[in-house]
């Protein structure tokens, strides 16, 4: 990648978290790819082939826990190989490899709109939400369901260290949605009954889901999901089929583990800190997932994304 500086400062950004979010990191590699496409000198079919998804397996693997985007790689070479059995000409390899770029773009865009329409409608009891980080689908599914519901109210949580959560709080503030910031330790309390909004449902985003069914999301995740359950309140996890990762389970998940100045930069010398981004939520602790097909049980996920996407489970690929 060293030789493409243009792609080479999209993985660097992606790895600096100048890039954040599960579908920018997407939108991001595939940016990647297709300025290599654009600038790369390879005349030989094959190589550039391969170099492509060289590219496309670096930036997204520039993070752990983006499956978006590795699915996206996967999507892109499972189909021109799909079409392609016998390596077409290079102008036209270039053009259908950019257009799989932005087929899967696509698909990612449709599935938030496919979201709304399945589910919003079944979920318009919920007056009072609470939701941890910030999500830009889970964002748009709140404000489908509060629209024209004077009641409707969403407690958001600050989200240390890097206070996702304010971008969460603005975007509902100018959508028109009634929304209260609360501290990151104040949200068990909240899902409990025990603030100052009486809390009927929560709301997370997710950055993958595992082949067994358990969600990766924000750290602080599992606790707010851990009260939902001993409160009888519904947690849903409002994601597409998408984020799987058919290849991780409960004791194999890599969590991203982020710098120590993150949390404090001019912290003693000699204090030992541990910042993970993410944590597990097991399956057991989530009502349901929220998906571009409407509500999937945790159980039913892999077999639900294999009848969906068969692609994704494509073993010929190579992720590392």
């Amino acid at each position: 990648m060293e030789k493409y500086p243009e792609v080479k400062k999209i993985y660097d950004d992606i790895q600096k978290l100048n890039i954040q979010g599960a579908t920018n990191v997407a939108i991001s590699t595939f940016e990647g790819m297709k300025l290599y496409l654009e600038v790369t000198k390879e005349t030989d079919s094959k190589k550039l082939l391969e170099e492509l998804a060289r590219v496309g397996w670096e930036l997204a693997l520039a993070r752990d826990n983006e499956p978006l985007a590795r699915n996206g790689v996967t999507y892109v070479l499972h189909f021109f190989k799909e079409r392609f059995p016998v390596l077409p000409t290079l102008s036209v390899m270039k053009h259908e490899l950019t257009s799989l770029c932005d087929e899967y773009l696509g698909m990612i865009e449709s599935t938030k709109a496919l979201m709304i329409e399945k589910n919003a409608k079944n979920l318009v009891y919920i007056d009072k939400m609470l939701t941890h980080c910030h999500s830009s689908t889970a964002v748009a599914m709140m404000k489908a369901i509060g629209e024209g519901d004077p009641d409707f109210e969403v407690v958001c949580t600050e989200t240390r260290p890097r206070f996702q959560g304010r971008k969460t709080a603005k975007r509902l503030i100018e959508a028109g949605v009634r929304t209260t910031l609360i501290a990151d330790s104040a949200a068990e309390s909240f899902v409990i009954g025990r603030g100052s909004v009486k809390i009927d449902g929560i709301f997370i985003g997710c950055d993958q889901i595992t082949a067994e069914g358990h969600t990766i999301n924000k750290i602080g995740s599992w606790g707010i999901a851990s009260a939902a359950y001993y409160a009888g309140k519904s947690l849903y996890v409002v994601t597409p089929l998408l984020k799987i990762d058919p290849t991780s389970f409960l004791e194999t998940v890599r969590i991203e583990v982020r710098e120590d100045a993150e949390l404090w930069e001019d912290a003693p010398k000699g204090l030992r800190m541990y910042n993970p981004a993410f944590e597990i939520v097991d399956n057991v602790l989530i009502t349901g997932y929220l998906t571009e097909f409407g509500m999937v049980l945790p159980e039913n996920i892999g077999k639900f994304a294999k009848e969906n996407y068969p692609w994704i489970f494509d073993n010929n690929q190579e992720i590392n």
